[in-house]
């Protein structure tokens, strides 16, 4: 048997009301897509390419359509992001100068900064000298994913 406390005035009312002291409030969460490998051409949380799917704060990744990518190589070291972090991505079609972005060049997923070039193509540019922008032309663009807001890191 489940004794249940009786409802106070503010809750009947739909108040929210603050924890006691000495308690913690539900953090809201949302659940976040780890994407895998990701097949040109399809969807990229496409059911067969997701590995789990983990439930963040959304005090911490947003709101949006969300998934992860797990960062492989190191390209990106000096904006902190390493190989086996994961980057959390708001879907979208656009982003601005300068966002770091997920995008899909020649069927493969990669994380760089999104930058446009005065001839009207757009530079990723990575975040470590030993490797060359990636240019491409207003076409290939279309393959942005969306713009990184996270990045997890296990220690």
């Amino acid at each position: 048997i489940e004794l249940l406390e009786p409802a106070t005035p503010a809750e009947h009312a739909g108040v929210a009301v603050p924890p006691a002291h000495g308690q913690q409030a539900a953090a809201a969460t949302t659940p976040v897509p780890l994407v895998g490998e990701i097949a040109a051409g399809s969807p990229v949380v496409a059911e067969e390419n997701v590995e789990e799917v983990l439930a963040l704060p959304e005090s911490l990744v947003g709101h949006g359509s969300l998934f992860m990518l797990r960062v492989r190589g190191d390209s990106m070291i000096d904006a902190g992001i390493y190989d086996g972090d994961l980057v959390v991505v708001r879907q979208q079609p656009v982003v601005e100068q300068g966002d770091m972005c997920a995008a899909m060049i020649e069927g493969e997923a990669t994380v760089k900064h999104f930058r446009r070039t005065p001839e009207g193509g757009i530079a990723l540019e990575p975040a470590n000298p030993a490797y060359e922008p990636i240019v491409v032309g207003e076409y290939e663009a279309s393959g942005v994913l969306g713009r990184v807001v996270t990045v997890l890191r296990r220690i």
